[in-house]
């Protein structure tokens, strides 16, 4: 019998899986943990009902919502006289104002939902869940959709915006960028690593590299330089090429191309800097669930994937380096310095 019960209760928890991301959602779209933010302290299920930006509430189907999300420890409900909600460390994650959030990068995951109903065509191998989809690769797609582009110009922002006070005290505590005096941030998107990177590190002349539709969308900063063009016909000479979330978007074979390139623009003394997924890094074992659901939407994306030390190591030494070496930080990512 206890093991019948476990059996269903894990089936049961796989059917209604969908539950806690689309409730999240509605908590995003509601923007009610902003709300009682901007509040500056518990509410009752009435004042939320009547900050919320929609013109009618049901406040039993209100209700049901605000328990599920507390049920999924996103608030917290208090009896102080009244039943309250509060924040909770996750659901302050959520704040859209702030440095570290999630919520667009949330958000961009609802946006490619559909595309995981083909999951099964990547079994077949022969095109992405996303290309069954929609008929169009995942970046074919998001180039020539202005607002879509804009949408993942968001989400690459709020995820790497989770990752800059790690990725900076990792560099800092083992002397990473120590004499280094420029770096590019290949595939670096709206520059929000570089700018942390300039910041923590003044003396590195900075610059952010990206296809000339994502560079558009890049804020100028004096601190960051911003530069067109294609990481697979050329790299800018410099220091340290530094790559954030870039590789686990190709197959094998582009990122050997991606690496060489790489290994083209620094010198002998210089160095790559990748801060990806290493899948079995034990350290943050925590993050072992988000790490296998970025590699399913690698997969069902763009048709990447995220790989082991033994997997990177055969990429690093295919493209022609000598040695790397991986560094832990509170993150799901890890940093690999690679050298020539």
């Amino acid at each position: 019998m206890e093991e019948e019960r476990g059996a269903q209760a894990q089936l049961w928890k796989h059917i209604y899986g969908f539950a806690d991301s689309l409730t999240l959602k509605c908590a995003i779209d509601l923007g009610i943990a902003d709300i009682i933010h901007k509040h500056g302290g518990p509410m009752t299920l009435q004042e939320l009902a009547s900050a919320l930006p929609i013109p009618t509430v049901n406040i039993d189907h209100f209700y049901r919502i605000m328990r599920y999300l507390v049920h999924m420890k996103l608030f917290n409900l208090i009896i102080d006289g009244e039943k309250k909600y509060t924040l909770t460390p996750a659901s302050k994650l959520l704040l859209k104002d702030q440095d570290k959030s999630l919520a667009s990068f949330a958000l961009l995951q609802y946006y490619e939902m559909g595309a995981w109903n083909y999951l099964s065509a990547a079994v077949e191998g022969k095109t992405t869940p996303w290309e069954k989809f929609h008929g169009v690769s995942y970046r074919d797609y998001f180039e020539k959709d202005k607002k879509a582009n804009q949408l993942l110009s968001d989400a690459m922002t709020s995820h790497t915006s989770m990752v800059t006070a790690a990725l900076v005290r990792g560099c800092q505590s083992s002397g990473i960028l120590d004499g280094v005096r420029s770096l590019i941030d290949v595939g670096g998107s709206t520059g929000v690593a570089a700018r942390a990177i300039a910041k923590a590190f003044p003396y590195i002349k900075c610059a952010v590299f990206d296809l000339p539709h994502v560079i558009a969308t890049a804020p100028e900063c004096a601190e960051v330089e911003r530069i067109k063009g294609d990481m697979f016909a050329s790299i800018p000479k410099t220091d340290v090429v530094f790559m954030k979330s870039v590789l686990h978007d190709w197959d094998d074979e582009d990122c050997i191309k991606i690496l060489k390139k790489c290994k083209e623009a620094i010198p002998e003394n210089g160095k790559l800097v990748i801060v990806d997924i290493v899948m079995d890094v034990q350290s943050t074992y925590e993050f072992t669930g988000a790490r296998l659901g970025m590699e399913m939407d690698m997969l069902i994306t763009v048709g990447g994937k995220e790989r082991s030390e033994e997997e990177w190591r055969k990429l690093i030494e295919t493209a022609g380096y000598s040695r790397y070496k991986i560094t832990p930080i509170v993150a799901i990512e890890s940093i690999i310095e690679v050298f020539p």
